[in-house]
């Protein structure tokens, strides 16, 4: 019996001590400062503003005893538990201005910045960005991976925070940002109908052109190649009907990040030459630079001058660019997928294959105003990254 006794004793010994801790702030945002709290008052515990669920919650409390959140002004709704990062600081973000390239030279890391175990992101620090600008590079892009919620599109917090350190790393040390919305918002291959994934992206592009004008972004891309997810779509109807939602998408979504952006859009498509003229007329409508992304599959299994062929796209899209008078770009050059392993074919002939596309490139008239490689692991590959890194820097003086 005494021993029940003393536990109980113990028990509300502890539970006395919790509380008085919460008042005095040795728990919750506070960190050990004293709060204006009214007794009975809700006092978050420490870590129970990492919860995005939280967010809102944590942020009136802290908005009402300012007192008792020291260092939360410009961190609202700090989900530091995501990679160990709080959100940029409100003194960062106004000191960001925007520099725009002559020619736009880009390292393309997209997805690379998410790390799959959301631990830590190693992809863009200040060694990477140093080699970036060592290789030639004048922008580096990267991707913003959007969520879901029912019919919605909306931001992923766990992402953006990364995202938006990364663009303040890239643009602090001189180099322009340039980002680009997974081609579809999300990863989802069921969109609905056409009509309700439209609606559903058009909201959701202001809030996102928004965002990127406050961190003052160079380059957005809002067109991230939906004609490859459309086309996967069984329910929009034939190849034709396909081709007409892409028509009617194009300039109705860089409309949408007009109303908010005011730094340059770029659209990105593939295989301009199987498309309708319809689509391909849409492509140029409402954007500063229209990419073009040029990457066939680089394997044994297709020969040298099949893959050579391929790049007969730049021609094909500048002469339809010049027509219009609109700037024209290569906007994605890749040799394998992101985040996989390059087989051994890719690593002995990245060089080979690198300069068909170079050589296309610097061949099509008029003259484009950029290129974009993809990743900066290609140039660690044995035996021929480092030469491969070499031919892009001299190509690079060539443009």
């Amino acid at each position: 019996m005494k021993k029940w006794l003393i536990i109980a004793i113990v028990a509300i010994l502890i539970i006395g001590f919790i509380g008085i801790s919460f008042k005095l702030g040795f728990f919750g945002p506070q960190q050990g400062f004293k709060c204006d709290t009214k007794e009975g008052e809700w006092v978050p515990q420490q870590g129970e503003c990492d919860s995005p669920e939280m967010k809102a919650k944590c942020d009136e409390f802290c908005e009402k005893h300012p007192n008792c959140c020291p260092g939360w002004e410009g961190r609202k709704g700090d989900i530091s538990v995501y990679y160990g990062l709080s959100w940029p600081s409100e003194k960062d973000i106004a000191n960001l201005t925007r520099n725009y390239p002559e020619t736009i030279k880009a390292i393309n890391e997209g997805p690379n910045i998410y790390p799959k175990n959301f631990s830590t992101n190693a992809v863009i620090n200040n060694k990477t960005l140093e080699q970036m600008k060592e290789t030639g590079f004048n922008t580096v892009q990267i991707m913003l991976i959007a969520d879901e919620n029912g019919s919605e599109i909306v931001f992923n917090d766990r992402n953006n925070i990364v995202l938006l350190h990364n663009i303040i790393a890239i643009k602090k040390y001189g180099l322009a940002a340039w980002i680009v919305i997974d081609s579809t918002g999300t990863h989802k291959t069921d969109l609905g109908t056409y009509e309700e994934f439209k609606k559903s992206f058009i909201d959701f592009v202001p809030l996102l052109s928004e965002l990127m004008e406050k961190y003052k972004v160079e380059y957005l891309t809002v067109n991230n190649e939906p004609d490859k997810p459309f086309k996967e779509q069984t329910t929009w109807g034939s190849q034709d009907q396909i081709e007409k939602n892409i028509e009617d998408f194009l300039p109705l979504t860089n409309a949408a990040a007009r109303e908010k952006f005011k730094g340059k859009l770029i659209n990105k498509i593939t295989l301009p030459r199987k498309h309708t003229s319809g689509v391909i007329e849409a492509s140029f409508k409402n954007v500063d630079i229209a990419g073009v992304d040029v990457g066939p599959s680089m394997s044994a299994q297709m020969s040298h001058e099949i893959y050579k062929s391929e790049f007969d796209d730049y021609q094909f899209y500048a002469t339809e660019a010049g027509k219009r008078n609109v700037s024209w770009m290569n906007a994605e050059y890749w040799q394998g997928d992101f985040q996989t392993e390059y087989g051994e074919f890719v690593k002995n002939n990245e060089l080979v294959y690198a300069n068909i596309s170079f050589n296309a490139y610097l061949a099509a008239i008029p003259k484009g105003v950029g290129y974009t490689w993809n990743e900066m692991a290609m140039f660690s590959l044995e035996p021929n990254g480092e030469k491969t890194k070499n031919a892009i820097k001299e190509f690079f003086n060539k443009i």
